[in-house]
Parts: structure tokens; C-alpha cells; sequence
């Protein structure tokens, strides 16, 4: 009897430890070694720091690696959530690691550490400004979930922030064709193409009825709806609102080097002020300029003799259609100067039609999470 029994107990003991064994081979081939999670048709896995754990982290300073089965998955830092797209058939399943980032590497530093290296067809130069030059620089930037693409890094000369070193951005998209002044005017303190960017796109609501959405003048409506497109909430605390120079010349026969001090200047239309304030522009002719390497372009070139294949041709800023900018003509009153879709600077007037591509300077706490700027790539970032 007592035999009987013992062979009983050590039948129950190697069960026991089949059962165990089959567990943790079960649980070792689990996705990345993780605890598996299914929510609809996505089955899941997350790390944290190298360990498994059964749900997302709360909001924090994370880097988010995410790689799916016939699927692409993304992790929307601003919405803390996770993105399938393009998924070929009815389900998937993903590793999603999170790993905390414990020394954060400010934007502007990272930017400024790359001056002189090559990214990307381009570089970053040390040139009134750190700027991405080049024809196609590893600029982009991942923004308000789209890509916007960095024009530099700017100390108080160009933004008036005493102290801080600032990234400044251009949407890599127009927003579509506006007028800049509806009354026709150069001013843009008080241009409707000012209010209708820092009233109605930076806080993503419908500017179409606002009396400021103009397709030319004041007599061709447009469609003003941000709601969608304009600066969503997360990303809207990660602006800077800053001075913006109104400076500007009376010819367009000006090289980038001194229609950036003109920006900076005091020569203005009659009465327009020297400066504003706000958390959109648009770009200098300036910022134009210096977006082909000086080692294709000379700095000697006009910004009106811009279209060779040396300059316009060798910039990332070029070919983007008619493109307005911030600065004024000062020999006409109702005229600012824009970038002419062949690649050069032109006069145009102010009651016109031409594409908006908005530009904005993120604050200086903004600390990169990821990327290499590249399209494939883009620079994640938080703040």
C-alpha cells in the first residue's frame, strides 16, 4: 500500500513538472518575451525597461520602439496611444517597448552638436544661425502629426528670448493659398493673414467667417477650417511665442546676408512697426537664402537671381510654388516679398494669392525622444 502511494506521489510530482516546464516554454515564446495582450483585432506585447508588463505606461519621458507583423505601427507620443496602419489582412500582432529616457538631450544642443557633419544632401552650418542647408538635409521633424522640417536654431538676435537658443520650424506642407492683407496693406502687425494663423490655426478652430480668410482681397472667400489641420492642444504647449522682425528694403536685388540685417532693421513702410509678437509667421526671405550650401551658392548670388541649379536647385526650400514670408517691400506700401515658384525672391502684392507655409519656434524645453531626421526617420520629440 505505502509503495502504491509513493508511486502515486511521484506521478503527481512529474506531472507537476511537465505542466511547469510546458508554462514557461509557452511563456518564454510569448512576442518579445512579454506578456501577451489582445484588444480587438491587435494582439500585443510591452516592455518596460527590459521587463514585461501588462499595460502602457502612464504619460512620462518614454522612448516607444514599435515593430508589428504585416502591419505599421506607431506610437502617437501627443494622443499616448498606439496607431496600426496599412495592416494586410484582419490582425496583427506587436512588440511595443518602452524604454525611460533618464538624461534628456535638449533639441537645440542636438541640432547645434551636428555643425559641420554632414546629414543627410546637406549640412548643418554655424551661419547667422545653426541652419539645415543643402538639397535635401535630414531635417524633419515629426509635429502636430505631420512632418514639419527645421530651418535652424536662433539665439535672441532673431527671436528676442534673452538667453535661450530656440528651433525654429516650417510646415513641410502649405496650409493652402491666402491673401497676406485682405486691406492690402504690409503691415503685419495688423495683416489678416497674422490673425487668421495666431487666432485660428494655432488654436485649430474654423476661421473661415472671421472676416481674416481671404483667397484675394476682401472679395474672394476661402476656406479657413483648422479644426483638423491647425496646431492641435499637446503640441501647442510646445510653442514659443516670440518677436518676429518686420524689417524690410526697397529693392529684392539683395543677397541672404543683407536682407538678414535688413530683417533685423528699422526700415519700414511709413508707419509699420519694427517687430510683433506672436506664436506663427512665416519665414524671412533670409531664411530663403541661406537654405543652399555656400559651397553651391555663392553668398555674393541675389536673392531675385536665386533660379540656377547652383541655388534654388541645390535648396530643400525650393519648389514648394509661390511661398510668402513674413517681410515687406518698402517701396510699395501694399507689397511683400515672396518666394516665386521658379526658386527666386519677387515683390508681390499683398491683396494676392499664394501658399501659406506656416512657421513657428518651438520653446527651448523641448528635448528630443528619437529619430535621425531623416523621412523614414523623423525627430520625435517632447517637452
Amino acid at each position: 500500500m505505502n509503495k502504491k502511494i509513493k508511486l502515486i506521489s511521484i506521478c503527481i510530482i512529474f506531472l507537476l513538472c511537465v505542466i511547469g516546464h510546458i508554462y514557461n516554454t509557452n511563456n518564454t515564446n510569448n512576442t518579445n518575451n512579454n506578456i501577451s495582450l489582445q484588444d480587438n483585432n491587435v494582439t500585443y506585447a510591452i516592455s518596460l525597461d527590459g521587463k514585461k508588463t501588462s499595460s502602457f505606461p502612464a504619460r512620462g519621458s518614454y522612448k516607444v520602439q514599435v515593430e508589428c507583423n504585416n502591419a505599421v505601427g506607431k506610437w502617437l507620443y501627443d494622443e499616448w496611444k498606439l496607431s496600426i496602419e496599412d495592416m494586410l489582412g484582419t490582425s496583427t500582432s506587436c512588440d511595443i517597448d518602452f524604454t525611460s529616457i533618464t538624461t534628456k538631450t535638449l533639441l537645440s544642443d542636438y541640432v547645434i552638436s551636428l555643425v559641420g557633419k554632414s546629414q543627410g544632401t546637406g549640412k548643418v552650418i554655424n551661419e547667422n544661425g545653426y541652419r539645415y542647408e543643402g538639397k535635401n538635409p535630414n531635417n524633419y521633424i515629426w509635429f502636430n502629426n505631420e512632418y514639419w522640417r527645421i530651418i535652424g536654431v536662433f539665439d535672441s538676435a532673431t527671436h528676442g528670448q534673452a538667453g535661450k537658443n530656440l528651433v525654429k520650424i516650417i510646415r513641410d506642407k502649405q496650409i493652402g493659398y491666402q491673401t497676406w492683407d485682405s486691406a492690402g496693406t504690409n503691415n503685419w502687425s495688423t495683416s489678416s493673414l497674422k490673425s487668421l494663423l495666431n487666432d485660428y490655426y494655432y488654436k485649430a478652430t474654423d476661421g473661415t467667417n472671421s472676416g481674416k480668410c481671404y483667397g484675394y482681397s476682401n472679395t474672394v472667400t476661402s476656406n479657413c477650417n483648422y479644426t483638423k489641420n491647425g496646431i492641435q492642444s499637446y503640441y501647442r504647449n510646445l510653442i514659443q511665442s516670440v518677436t518676429w522682425h518686420l524689417g524690410g528694403y526697397n529693392s529684392i536685388a539683395v543677397t541672404a546676408n543683407n536682407f538678414y540685417t535688413y530683417e533685423r532693421g528699422t526700415t519700414v513702410n511709413g508707419s509699420n512697426p519694427t517687430t510683433t509678437t506672436g506664436y506663427i509667421g512665416l519665414m524671412y526671405p533670409s531664411d530663403f537664402g541661406y537654405t543652399a550650401l555656400e559651397s553651391d551658392c555663392a553668398r555674393t548670388t541675389l536673392l531675385s537671381e536665386y533660379i540656377t541649379v547652383a541655388c534654388a536647385g541645390a535648396s530643400w526650400l525650393s519648389g514648394r510654388s509661390f511661398d510668402l514670408t513674413l517681410t515687406q517691400y518698402t517701396t510699395n506700401a501694399t507689397q511683400t516679398i515672396s518666394i516665386s515658384r521658379e526658386g527666386k525672391i519677387a515683390a508681390r502684392d499683398a491683396i494676392g494669392n499664394f501658399g501659406v507655409s506656416p512657421v513657428l519656434y518651438l520653446n527651448s524645453s523641448v528635448y528630443l525622444v528619437d529619430g535621425n531626421g531623416s523621412l523614414d526617420n523623423p525627430y520625435i520629440i517632447a517637452s
